[in-house]
């Protein structure tokens, strides 16, 4: 079989990068994977190869579609993309939707959806799945079909290896667009108050390629009012290997990643820290219930609540949890084995 992904933005990191995983488990499997994008927001140039990857406009994706035979295309959250997906009236493509947003804007396209062009929804966990359900109305099935992480890369440190290098003190994580539903600013309020709890305290802020000038400056203004401008590092691109690195240094100093969204899909990122044994300071979503399980390494908190956090950061400071089943947890349940049975099923493929 033959798949085209077509999503908006080529970011390092997020749905991009999941996209990259995706592709190499089809392939593994035997089936063709290309992947197109409307943006190429930095991701280009972080591919050592760009066989069948396609960044362009919506005439570009026309003519990808018009000059190859796909068994089955999807879109993801790209709605302008899926009339096109279709391909020529003459053979037409199947097109599947999968959608990967939770905000209320980003959903809102779900309500002039036109259901015909599309096979099914898919959406990545339970959670997500009732929200695009309460959009479509049972105009369209919708089927999960969950994200793939990456055990191989992110993974705990190996048994008896040196001392990570850097600064000493607790080392915090944060990684996200600098944009509301990211919710940044909280996360340099709590970088301040645990400053206060711990002393040295140092907050690496991963993400924010695309931010523009002035959501930039408001960073740094925002530093410098909080006095962090010496105790945090922006990193606005990274690649997979280097954030793991990172999760693992926090790991390793007693620190933890924070994750102050407002909504999540899935939690890639929070998924991806954990597996590298880095404890999590999140936000009490439903989604992250569904997703992790009961474990000390996720602290779960009303990310609105001060002392929640800090005592969340507390516990954390003062325990010592082996990473190792949690790790082994989730590399089984969202292993490429599991999306590809998932996809597979859905697509009626053998």
């Amino acid at each position: 079989m033959n798949i085209l992904y077509a999503y908006r933005y080529g970011i390092v990191g997020g749905v991009s990068t999941q996209l990259l995983l995706r592709r190499r488990a089809l392939a593994d499997v035997g089936m063709g994977c290309t992947l197109f994008f409307s943006q190429d927001n930095g991701l280009g140039e972080t591919l050592p190869n760009r066989e069948d990857v396609y960044f362009g406009s919506d005439i570009e994706f026309r003519r990808l579609v018009r000059a190859r035979r796909f068994d089955a295309v999807v879109v993801i959250d790209t709605p302008e993309l899926l009339k096109p997906a279709a391909g020529p009236f003459y053979r037409r493509n199947p097109v599947y939707l999968d959608v990967h947003t939770t905000t209320r804007a980003g959903l809102s396209y779900l309500d002039g959806l036109q259901t015909e062009i599309v096979e099914t929804i898919m959406a990545p966990t339970q959670y997500s799945a009732a929200l695009v359900a309460e959009r479509v109305q049972n105009r369209k099935p919708i089927t999960v079909v969950p994200n793939i992480l990456d055990a191989t890369t992110f993974a705990l440190k190996e048994p008896g290896a040196a001392p990570t290098s850097g600064a000493a003190g607790r080392h915090l994580i944060w990684v996200g667009k600098l944009d509301h539903h990211k919710n940044w600013r909280l996360a340099l309020i709590y970088t301040a108050m645990l400053r206060e709890m711990f002393q040295d305290v140092f907050l690496h802020v991963v993400g924010g390629y695309t931010a523009p000038a002035s959501q930039a400056n408001s960073f740094f203004e925002w530093l410098q009012r909080l006095g962090l401008s010496d105790r945090v590092s922006w990193l606005d691109r990274l690649d997979n290997a280097a954030i793991a690195n990172l999760y693992r240094r926090c790991a390793e100093s007693g620190g933890a990643m924070l994750v102050t969204s407002r909504d999540e899909s899935f939690g890639m990122a929070a998924a991806e820290a954990l597996l590298c044994g880095c404890p999590i300071i999140a936000n009490d979503l439903p989604v992250f219930r569904e997703v992790f399980p009961a474990t000390p390494m996720v602290q779960l908190v009303d990310i609105w609540n001060p002392e929640e956090v800090a005592d969340a950061a507390s516990a954390l400071a003062g325990s010592h949890i082996d990473p190792y089943p949690l790790h082994q947890h989730l590399a089984a349940r969202y292993g490429p084995e599991t999306f590809v049975r998932s996809f597979k099923n859905l697509l009626g493929a053998p």
